[in-house]
């Protein structure tokens, strides 16, 4: 047997039976990377405070306008083969030349299941999305910009025909409205990141985390920190949730915040709060570059937000003080605290030699007046207001 048994076919000589498993994994995947990409944003955008996964959508993205929610709801759809061009009968279930089209066809099609959610959230839905890491069609790109210009589009006319149809039958909308919802779809193609084992996934994003927060990290240090955000854009999506849930444990369960992915790149929460309601308006690039500062020199998270607090207040002092005090004393004063800081950051930062320098710049101060009004606390601050500003 054993003789008859070396002869048989190896594994990868008998044709798959299937292969689910695997483009399950790769769809997920692809899912995860969009979701966690969408997640960066929240580094850029302040409207932006949330990010939910696997939850209405493959992911939605929350902004905050004025204290009222918007919804961005996303569809990740991926193909194997990268020269796949996605056709108008793939997405919206219309066929090539078509002069009438199935409404049951559109309903359940991506673009279908897209677009309900404009009439499901109705004012609270922001965009609907197609993600893709492939093409389009010439067909599809032409219904993409008839759709952004309001041209002629024999697609885009069964599409506003049917939509009643198709999505809204028992409460029609009237055609302006229909206009206003399907302009919230948006076709975007050829994302390389979405691609499962492209490695543009992990430059694009070290790019981005770079453009937000000045955070220059190696590419091992870039893929520890996108493994880190992907595997909790997993948890969040495949975190069980009640058919009653509330909206905290909704956010809980399936969202991630911004404190999530400043835990995960490792800047102090507290002292990007601290920064951003002192009126910061790069309070995560300063908070990074401070945490980045701070650390180096060995300080405790309390110090970190410490130094955080003592820019914002020598921010408020300055902008209080630079048209009352003399222009020669600040001029001065701002001159002997970047010599400071730039030689603290020059003989390799430690917390005792920052002191000292402090000390020196509030001794150099012979009038009793700015002595007394700018104590070492703001002299701190005023340190880093300098360094966040790369002058250093």
């Amino acid at each position: 047997m054993a003789g008859e048994n070396s002869c048989g076919p190896k594994l990868h000589e008998v044709e798959l039976r299937e292969n689910v498993g695997r483009e399950t994994i790769a769809r997920y995947q692809a899912q995860f990377r969009g979701a966690a990409f969408e997640c960066l944003s929240l580094l850029e955008d302040e409207a932006l405070d949330r990010v939910y996964c696997d939850y209405q959508d493959d992911f939605v993205s929350r902004l905050n306008i004025d204290g009222s929610y918007i919804y961005n709801f996303f569809q990740v759809k991926t193909k194997g083969k990268l020269n796949y061009q996605w056709s108008i009968n793939d997405v919206l279930g219309i066929r090539k030349g078509a002069k009438t089209c199935e409404p049951a066809k559109i309903t359940d099609s991506y673009v279908g299941k897209l677009l309900i959610h404009t009439i499901r959230f109705e004012n609270s839905c922001g965009n609907v999305v197609f993600l893709t890491n492939v093409h389009l069609n010439d067909d599809l790109e032409g219904l993409r910009d008839a759709i952004l210009e309001d041209s002629d589009n024999n697609y885009y006319k069964l599409l506003l025909e049917n939509f009643n149809d198709a999505l809204c039958p028992e409460a029609p909308i009237e055609d302006q409205g229909i206009i206003e919802r399907i302009k919230k779809l948006q076709l975007k193609s050829n994302i390389s990141y979405l691609n499962p084992h492209d490695d543009k996934f992990f430059s694009e994003a070290r790019e981005t985390i770079y453009q937000y927060s000045e955070i220059d990290l190696q590419r091992s240090e870039c893929e520890e920190i996108l493994n880190s955000l992907i595997s909790l854009v997993e948890r969040k999506s495949f975190g069980k949730l009640l058919k009653d849930i509330g909206e905290e444990d909704l956010d809980d369960v399936a969202g991630v915040s911004l404190a999530e992915v400043l835990d995960i790149l490792s800047i102090s929460k507290a002292a990007y709060q601290s920064l951003r309601d002192g009126g910061d308006s790069q309070a995560i690039k300063n908070a990074s570059i401070i945490h980045r500062l701070m650390n180096k020199a060995g300080a405790s998270e309390r110090m970190i937000e410490f130094v955080s607090d003592c820019k914002v207040r020598w921010d408020i002092w300055f902008r209080d003080k630079r048209h009352s005090i003399p222009e020669f004393d600040m001029n001065f004063i701002l001159e002997e605290i970047e010599k400071n800081a730039a030689e603290w950051v020059g003989s390799g930062e430690n917390l005792p030699l920052l002191q000292s320098r402090i000390d020196k710049v509030s001794s150099s101060l012979d009038d009793d007046d700015l002595s007394s009004t700018l104590d070492r606390e703001l002299l701190l601050g005023a340190v880093f207001s300098f360094l966040v500003r790369g002058n250093a």
